[in-house]
């Protein structure tokens, strides 16, 4: 018998869990910073509400109706689409493969912090302390994952994402009484307009809604058919608006320490790996800031490491009948095997492709380009090709409102993720 939420608070946390990554806390301001600042929450709220938020709908509605993971589904839909639902579990492999690297980096800096030991980020990635860290991180997805979704992934949400809002609030509390916040929040919420006339500001908007809220790449699905008799419509909103307020309120905790040290708001990685933890440093209370920081930004991508290790397990569960601990088993040790080459870019060995580090080409191929491609499939087979009946039983609502949803998902976010992907290879030309 197939697995079901315990309740349905159980399963908002969870997929809250999924949806808030690294990318609200970290990836996020770094976005924004590139991106002129205020200027670039006009066009990422619209991305949010008109193309996140309906994708979320439409697998949440296909993962209830059909019962079974994205490979089964999309075979129910078509039996030819059963290679594209392949398709979307590989990216999804292929992500999480690097990933949990990084998730390691976090996991060690934040016991760094906690026994007050803070290392330079070229001595840890000079050591192989980040390949402990990545087979670390694995083993707490495996055993989450291998414990089920009741008691492994909806139990470690009930307790990470409470965690994860408190740290949150306990650093913007401490982030807006430095004597630089001012200036940060001035930066971070003041539009500059003619931003809004570069295309490649609203690529980034849509891009980074797509990659906050876990969307179109079978994970929502995955979660979706987990589900007993919630309100699609009204889950999903509150996932949303929820996702949507941590990452704001990542920008409201970054922007002030970013600008009170004279740092760089567009550094990126180097932002929290670099910049931040010789600052943290330099503070009162430095170590346990650096702890409480690092330590949620752990929170953060073990929930949505966990999501993703769910879908090629599920799949193997699904499609091929295995027993839970047996598919989790096969999973990880083939994530792992491929995330190792990873692992070792960014140790003494500095793995490379092209004198580039291959975690960095992964993030490209497939979690920048790939995870586009795979929105793409997803919306096409599922706006053209699924009966709408199924959708709209799903989902409820007037007729004029579910015209309007098929509508969305038929050609604009097509559209749009095609108009991004195209983006993206003209900025690499």
């Amino acid at each position: 018998m197939r697995e079901k939420w315990s309740s349905s608070i159980g399963f908002i946390l969870a997929s809250i869990g999924s949806a808030v990554g690294i990318g609200n806390i970290w990836r996020f301001p770094y976005i924004v910073g590139i991106n002129g600042g205020g200027a670039f929450l006009i066009p990422y709220l619209i991305a949010v509400f008109l193309f996140g938020l309906p994708l979320m709908i439409l697998e949440f509605a296909i993962g209830r109706h059909f019962q079974t993971s994205v490979v089964p589904a999309f075979g129910a839909i078509r039996k030819r689409f059963r290679i594209a639902g392949f398709f979307l579990v590989f990216v999804m492999v292929m992500i999480l493969s690097y990933y949990l690297v990084i998730t390691g980096w976090v996991l060690a800096y934040s016991f760094f912090f906690i026994i007050g030991e803070p290392v330079p980020f070229s001595l840890f990635t000079g050591s192989y302390y980040p390949l402990l860290s990545f087979l670390i991180s694995a083993g707490i997805c495996f055993f989450v994952v291998r414990a089920g979704v009741k008691q492994g992934i909806e139990r470690l949400s009930e307790v990470l994402i409470p965690l994860l809002f408190v740290m949150l609030l306990l650093l913007l509390f401490f982030a807006l009484s430095l004597p630089g916040a001012a200036q940060g929040i001035e930066f971070y919420l003041t539009p500059d307009f003619s931003k809004l006339s570069d295309p490649f500001v609203w690529s980034a908007a849509f891009g980074q809604a797509f990659f906050s809220l876990s969307v179109g790449t079978g994970i929502m699905l995955t979660y979706g058919s987990y589900m007993r008799k919630e309100k699609i419509t009204k889950s999903a909103s509150i996932i949303t608006v929820s996702d949507l307020f941590i990452a704001i309120l990542g920008g409201f905790v970054i922007f002030p320490i970013v600008f009170s040290f004279g740092l760089d708001p567009a550094s990126g990685v180097n932002l929290a790996f670099v910049a931040l933890p010789p600052v943290f440093q330099e503070m009162s209370y430095g170590n346990l800031l650096g702890s409480v920081f690092f330590l949620l930004l752990s929170f953060a991508a073990l929930t949505s490491a966990v999501s993703m290790l769910e879908v090629p397990v599920a799949t193997l569960i699904d499609s091929y009948g295995f027993e839970r601990k047996r598919a989790t088993s096969i999973a990880l040790l083939i994530i792992v095997l491929i995330g190792l080459p990873s692992a070792l870019s960014y140790t003494a060995l500095k793995f490379e492709l092209f004198g580039t580090p291959l975690l960095d080409i992964k993030d490209f191929v497939f979690g920048t380009t790939g995870i586009i491609i795979a929105g793409l499939v997803l919306s096409i087979i599922a706006g053209w090709f699924i009966d709408q009946k199924i959708i709209f039983d799903q989902i409820g609502g007037s007729r004029s409102m579910q015209r309007l949803f098929m509508l969305i998902i038929k050609i604009f976010i097509p559209l749009v993720l095609f108009i991004n992907l195209m983006s993206r290879v003209i900025r690499l030309g």
